[in-house]
């Protein structure tokens, strides 16, 4: 009987390390990525005189296709690449020529 309270307790002590430590993720990952947000809704509602209520749509703008980023550190990486990519090939070459007879 002892072994079952001790094993019980060790759960009830499990278990509310589980609960802390999913509330002590959730406040993390608000203070990052801020508290979810609710879906906008697809059209206004106005109350009109004698209980009558009028919708209105909400007009969203166009949505363009957002212009990619600029990498300038990938782009130097390539260029660095190339260069020593065209390097290494040249110096095969020059090897190459001098076995040649």
């Amino acid at each position: 009987m002892n072994v079952t309270f001790k094993f019980v307790g060790m759960l009830v002590i499990l278990l509310i390390g589980v609960v802390i430590g999913l509330e002590t993720a959730e406040r993390g990952l608000y203070r990052v990525y801020g508290p979810p947000q609710e879906a906008p809704q697809p059209y206004y509602i106005t109350k009109v005189d004698q209980g009558k209520v009028e919708k209105a749509p909400v007009v969203a703008p166009p949505r363009t296709a957002p212009e990619p980023p600029v990498n300038y550190v990938g782009e130097v990486g390539s260029a660095l690449g190339q260069i020593v990519k065209d390097g290494a090939k040249a110096a095969f070459r020059w090897l190459a020529s001098l076995f040649k007879a």
